[in-house]
């Protein structure tokens, strides 16, 4: 069949399913005839303007050359069924893909019970730590051969999609795993429970969290000191210097799944999801809010799910070989008037990256006594930071509904940085984000006015795109038009912290 016969796929969608088989433990794809760049090849930027005015309000915002931007907080659940869907497809296609013993014991960790086999933990550990390694490597000769390939829905082959309505559906909440920190607990959650690796994304132990006294990783990230990181913590990065690039974390997603609410409602999470690294054992939070701004979040009835909405964290997260995440998550239901709230979840993990030369994406979980938390992240190998700084200088009277997006290094991941309603000019925010050395930061700005003024209520509605390639000591700035209704100052910094 001819090339243009093929559908076009939109890449970046938050909450629905990421079709592409690369991003089980992912990289970001080259698709041709896409606005998406393939990962190391160079391109020119995006047209940096794009604008729409006047639509109808039940219309979407995001359509046409925006749909690779949208996403839906609505749809928490049908990401990870897609995520397992692939993970099943590749454990299939490994076995004609790749020579020799490896997927045979691959298989057998997968589906068997690795103590039952005499494995002793150090064993299982190794082979977790090689698992991400394994499928992408599956996954690329499995596209080399033409056995798997980005199949949109009604494309993908029925053998590929019986695998989500077969043997592994995600957990809900009358079997949904639960544990204590206990090791012993978190052990037999881990490794006894069959198919746990695949009805939910990859579990990870769950260590208790720092109270006082004797931690495990106490020393190592000074759990005792609860100081935020800051800005102006970190030393500047000088023209003189020499700047090396480094391994970095970027948070993509959070959310709790098989919740199960005592009171009727939306849930109210607060609470802090907090990050530390060697560069500076502080805590570096990407979710924080406390019970006066609690999120009211929207819970699944069956699985328990809901998303967080995540926070730009003070700096970069470093990740030279390890880093920790610290949690400690409570909920407070509509209904409660008092000032009682219910711890759900709490915990630490050390997440670690000892053997990849690639940069790849990890969608992990952690499982407690009264529901788990999910986080899904990239690790980028050879990264700089990117400082994106935004001011507004133009409002309409009553305001403007401001939306910042971003993705990076090819990834088709959507960041959330920034959604609210701007009501006057000044209005600044500065965003941090991991960009791999010689690839590029995406930006997407949409902003929209509602004139309640006309007859017909219109939504005036604007929106901008643009590719920036990363590069040390760089500072570019530009003036972002919405329209002739709003305009936004935008200023990206690129700087490492790993300097000689």
């Amino acid at each position: 069949m001819a090339d243009s016969a093929a559908p076009p796929l939109h890449l970046g969608f938050v909450g629905d399913s990421e079709q592409q088989s690369m991003e089980i433990e992912g990289q970001g794809g080259e698709l041709a005839g896409s606005h998406v760049h393939g990962r190391y090849k160079k391109r020119s930027p995006w047209p940096s303007t794009l604008l729409v005015d006047d639509e109808d309000s039940s219309k979407s915002t995001t359509s046409g050359d925006g749909d690779e931007w949208f996403f839906s907080d609505s749809d928490s659940g049908s990401e990870e069924d897609e995520d397992y869907e692939n993970q099943a497809t590749l454990m299939m296609l490994c076995l004609f893909c790749i020579p020799g013993p490896l997927p045979l014991f691959l298989l057998i960790f997968l589906f068997l019970d690795p103590f039952t086999m005499g494995a002793s933990p150090c064993h299982v550990e190794a082979m977790r730590h090689q698992m991400p390694l394994f499928m992408r490597y599956a996954s690329d000769l499995a596209t080399k051969a033409g056995r798997i390939g980005r199949f949109g829905r009604k494309d993908r082959p029925t053998s590929m999609r019986s695998l989500k309505s077969g043997a592994y559906p995600p957990f809900t909440l009358n079997d949904f795993p639960r544990a204590s920190c206990d090791y012993d607990q978190q052990i037999a959650v881990l490794y006894s429970i069959p198919d746990i690796k695949h009805r939910g994304p990859w579990p990870i132990m769950n260590f208790p969290a720092f109270k006082t006294g004797y931690h495990l990783f106490g020393s190592d990230y000074n759990l005792a000191d609860k100081s935020d990181v800051t800005v102006s913590n970190d030393w500047d990065c000088s023209n003189k210097c020499r700047c090396y690039p480094m391994n970095l974390i970027q948070f993509i997603d959070a959310k709790i799944a098989g919740y199960q609410r005592t009171h009727p409602g939306r849930a109210k999470i607060f609470g802090f999801v907090a990050a530390r690294d060697s560069l500076k054992p502080l805590r570096n939070y990407v979710y924080k809010r406390n019970i006066a701004n609690c999120e009211a979040v929207s819970v699944k009835r069956k699985t328990g799910v809901a998303r967080l909405s995540l926070t730009s964290p003070a700096r970069v997260i470093s990740m030279p070989s390890r880093a920790l995440i610290e949690f400690e998550l409570h909920a407070l239901s509509e209904d409660k008037t008092s000032g009682d709230d219910d711890l759900i979840i709490e915990g630490c993990t050390e997440l670690e990256n000892m053997f990849s030369s690639k940069s790849f994406m990890r969608n992990q979980r952690m499982y407690g006594q009264r529901c788990a938390l999910d986080i899904k992240y990239l690790v980028l190998i050879n990264a700089m930071e990117a400082r994106v700084d935004i001011k507004v200088i133009r409002v309409p009277a009553h305001g403007v509904n401001l939306k910042l997006l971003a993705k990076t290094s090819g990834f088709s991941n959507v960041i959330r940085l920034f959604g609210g309603t701007v009501l006057e000019v000044g209005f600044s925010e500065s965003f941090a984000v991991a960009v791999e050395n010689s690839n590029y930061l995406d930006l997407y700005i949409e902003g929209s006015q509602r004139d309640d003024l006309t007859p017909v209520q219109k939504t005036r509605y604007a929106k901008w795109q643009c590719s920036f390639e990363s590069c040390y000591h760089r500072v570019e700035d530009q003036v972002v038009e919405l329209g002739d209704f709003a305009a936004v100052s935008v200023k990206i910094t690129w700087k490492s912290y790993e300097t000689h």
